[in-house]
């Protein structure tokens, strides 16, 4: 087992130019010893030098990376060319998990890509749409683990719009069964937001999960009344506030993907 944490950045280096997979991995988290490769001030430069390294680390194989570069890209999925590259790599882990390739550590990352994978192929996010693969999918990760407190907050709202919506019904229109779903996930994303003091910068997103379990609650009672499908008002001004959302990522994306671009050019240049 090499131990890196005392190892020097050369050395690091002259792995990573072998091919060493692990190397890779661990240089996304060297940033601060890489100046002036990367200016570990500016967080957009850093996050440009993690996804460098992750992706790489995570083309020559590696678990770990695959998993936390497909859940950064989910952050980044209203852009097409990231929602690919997810959808690849939850495809490779799922496949991993499936063979017996992930260690007893590393069931989560299995699990939690069954969920990923599942919600991309139930919405069509990604390269492919099949509700009914998705379904299975989610279903049989739900099977998996019994506490949801293993799941983080954007993976439990993804999965409770899932079903509000009836991306799971190849007709899209929700059956009662399926609201119940979606407010089974939402409330546990709310619960395990409020317990567990997520990320922060799930914290704008709180209000409008709260709104949106309202919103299919009212959806719910009103479906077992009289069977329809019509959006609530509330529901639709949860849709209206969700797109805004995903128009002023869209901006913070270009500036992303530029920085990426910047950094490979950069490292290219300087041997790496």
């Amino acid at each position: 087992m090499v131990d890196y944490e005392h190892m020097e950045i050369f050395e690091v280096k002259q792995l990573v130019r072998q091919g060493n997979a692990d190397a890779m991995y661990e240089m996304a988290f060297r940033h601060s010893e890489c100046l002036p490769l990367v200016d570990r001030n500016n967080p957009v430069e850093r996050c440009a030098w993690q996804d460098y390294w992750f992706e790489k680390a995570a083309d020559a194989g590696h678990i770990e990376a695959k998993s936390r570069y497909a859940r950064s890209l989910i952050n980044r999925i209203f852009d097409a060319e990231y929602r690919k590259k997810a959808m690849k790599y939850f495809e490779s882990l799922v496949n991993d998990f499936d063979s017996g390739k992930l260690s007893a550590d590393q069931e989560l990352d299995g699990i939690i890509s069954k969920l990923w994978l599942g919600v991309m192929l139930c919405q069509g996010l990604g390269t492919r749409r099949d509700s009914v693969e998705g379904r299975k999918l989610i279903e049989d990760a739900d099977r998996r683990t019994n506490s949801f407190a293993k799941f983080g907050f954007s993976v439990l709202t993804k999965l409770a719009e899932v079903y509000g919506q009836g991306c799971t019904q190849s007709g899209g229109n929700p059956t009662i069964s399926d609201l119940g779903q979606a407010i089974k996930y939402q409330e546990a994303a709310i619960n395990r937001f409020n317990h567990e003091k997520d990320d922060p910068n799930n914290r704008g997103y709180l209000d409008l999960a709260r709104a949106y379990l309202e919103a299919v609650k009212g959806r719910k009672d009103n479906k077992e009344k009289i069977e329809h499908s019509t959006y609530d008002q509330g529901f639709v001004e949860w849709q209206e506030e969700m797109m805004k959302i995903s128009s002023d990522a869209q901006k913070r994306l270009e500036a992303d993907k530029t920085a990426l671009e910047r950094m490979r050019q950069r490292l290219t240049r300087e041997g790496w």
